[in-house]
């Protein structure tokens, strides 16, 4: 697309809307967008999505007169922002959720006329992964309302005198910002590396729910039964998770706590670090000649990589962790193999006899979620059948399950003990095969010689594996230059 006429273009394809136009341009001004909605019908319903990020603020790359404009014209504005964890790139000009024009040039003057860009019409129905990206940008951006608006406009009127742009948190209502308060400052590293566990880091992270509920009695404008504050403690605490991805809710220390995430702090540390031996072969950082033909091996990976680490990581890593894992990747960038998690399951006694046990008790939970509370990775790659001397170094990195995974979990963990429940007999064929899974599924662990057992025999026992899915995003999230 010419760019003399690149605007007039993407006029009017969105003219053309009957139902809805969905703009998706990290910088925006509001001029550019009233440009190029001008011939669009007051009846389509229209939501912009840009960047409100503090440097994006600051250098004009998009406007806070934008939510004016939107305001006033009816439109929904939705905005990346520090807070968020992952950077909103992808330009999208969407109508009726069909048809899009994509490319490189954003929905400013100088995206639309000056400099040299390109927009190409594509429909959505053949473009799968461009799908993927709209809704990460919906989902991935918060509402502007009056409230967001003024937080915003506060913070932007304080970014010229500072030569260091500070990041700011956007939270809904008094009582979120109360919290906030009262919340620890976010850890830094050094705050970790003094923890001798992470079942010590309360203190430096958060908050219990009890301390949150307490404030809200404290408040005499909100209801005092018990129900009511307890419904508004857990609502303040989600709200501020959904506001701003560095806060997480973990039902950790005994009970439900707002926290600091922490493993992207020390991921930080680690990938620097590492940034020397990313993506090299292990024959050329050093491994030992003598094991250069041995099987790619996970475990081995994951000790030779720590060798790269100052001992003061090393110690902090071993500190933090609740357990250790690797995962391979092939040269696709997707797992080789199913990584399991938690404890081995025991379903027979050593004659084959079903245990005579609930199946809460033959479906362990408890080791489980503490293993998943802050697991360690070793990221590499290495195609089937390679050696130990070609697998490739990708990463090394904590990983911290947010309140979405654990909801995911805990309506795996609750399928497994229903399906368990109709079974009064050892079997032998996988009664949680077919049915549909979120993050984990359950299988035989090993079965050498032992078919002629019952599942989950002590010499077939089962295990829990990490879905693919789990697994790959657990890689982009620990390999992310974000974090």
């Amino acid at each position: 697309m010419a760019h003399q006429n690149r605007l007039e273009e993407l006029s009017e394809f969105v003219s053309g809307a009957e139902s809805d136009v969905l703009i998706v341009s990290p910088y925006l001004t509001p001029d550019t967008l009233s440009k190029a909605l001008s011939d669009v019908s007051p009846k389509v319903s229209v939501t912009a999505i840009c960047s409100w990020r503090s440097k994006d603020l600051q250098f004009g790359s998009s406007k806070i007169d934008t939510y004016d404009l939107c305001k006033k014209r009816g439109w929904t504005l939705r905005v990346d922002h520090d807070g968020m964890p992952r950077t909103i790139h992808l330009k999208a000009y969407v109508v009726d959720g069909q048809m899009a024009m994509i490319g490189s040039a954003n929905m400013t003057g100088r995206g639309m006329g000056e400099n040299i860009e390109s927009l190409l019409p594509v429909s959505l129905d053949s473009h799968s992964s461009l799908v993927e990206s709209i809704e990460d940008s919906l989902s991935g951006s918060i509402l502007v309302d009056h409230e967001v608006y003024r937080q915003f406009r506060e913070h932007a009127d304080t970014l010229p005198d500072n030569p260091e742009i500070p990041s700011l948190t956007v939270i809904h209502g008094a009582m979120e910002l109360e919290v906030l308060r009262q919340m620890p400052p976010e850890p830094i590293v050094s705050d970790l590396l003094e923890l001798n566990s992470i079942r010590d880091a309360l203190p430096i992270r958060g908050l219990r729910f009890g301390e949150i509920r307490r404030m809200l009695r404290r408040n005499p404008i909100r209801g005092s039964s018990t129900n009511t504050i307890n419904d508004r403690t857990k609502q303040i605490m989600f709200n501020i998770v959904e506001s701003d991805s560095r806060f997480d809710i973990q039902k950790r220390y005994g009970t439900d706590c707002l926290v600091w995430k922490i493993h992207h702090i020390i991921n930080k540390e680690i990938k620097s670090q590492l940034e020397p031996y990313i993506g090299r072969p292990l024959s050329e950082l050093g491994l030992d000649e003598s094991r250069w033909d041995e099987s790619a091996y996970g475990p081995t990976v994951a000790t030779f990589c720590l060798t790269k680490l100052t001992p003061e990581i090393n110690m902090a890593i071993s500190n933090l962790r609740t357990s250790d894992r690797s995962l391979r990747l092939g040269e696709d960038g997707k797992p080789l193999n199913p990584t399991p998690v938690g404890p081995r399951i025991e379903l027979t006694d050593s004659e084959g006899k079903f245990l005579n046990r609930s199946p809460e008790l033959m479906l362990p939970e408890d080791k489980l979620r503490d293993s998943l509370w802050l697991p360690s990775f070793c990221i590499f790659e290495a195609p089937s059948g390679a050696k130990m001397k070609d697998a490739l170094l990708l990463g090394f990195g904590l990983w911290e399950s947010n309140h979405k995974f654990i909801q995911d979990l805990e309506s795996d963990l609750h399928d497994d003990i229903q399906i368990l429940s109709d079974q009064e007999l050892p079997f032998r064929s996988n009664p949680f095969t077919g049915h549909p899974r979120k993050v984990i599924f359950t299988k035989i662990a090993h079965d050498t010689g032992n078919s002629h057992l019952p599942l989950g025999h002590p010499d077939r026992k089962m295990s829990r594996y990490f879905k693919p899915e789990a697994l790959t995003s657990i890689a982009q999230e620990i390999l992310s230059h974000d974090h």
